[in-house]
């Protein structure tokens, strides 16, 4: 019986190490909120970009590589709400 606690521990210690890497996350109802915002971010940064292009078009550069940085950040903060909504889901993490 000893035996049997000894090498449960000797597995504990071994394993502690890893231990400390894994994160077990509980889902919540934000996930739902996060896509949502993505597709509105997505869809804002499609019309930003069409906007550089018609700006570009007329020769307003300045407001073309203004509406072209405003579409970058839209998709920027489109794949925040994307990873945002991933973790909402709950899970397993090993290793971040």
């Amino acid at each position: 019986m000893r035996s049997t606690y000894a090498i449960a521990f000797g597995a504990l210690l071994f394993a502690a190490p890893a231990m400390g890497q894994v994160i077990i996350q509980t889902p919540n109802g934000d996930a739902a909120q996060h896509e949502q915002r993505a597709q509105q971010d997505r869809a804002d940064a499609h019309w930003e970009r069409q906007e550089a292009q018609r700006r570009a078009a007329v020769g307003d550069y300045h407001g073309a590589a203004e509406a072209d940085r405003e579409a970058h950040r839209d998709w920027h903060d489109a794949r925040r709400q994307d990873n945002r909504a991933q973790d909402s889901q709950g899970g397993f993490v090993i290793g971040r």
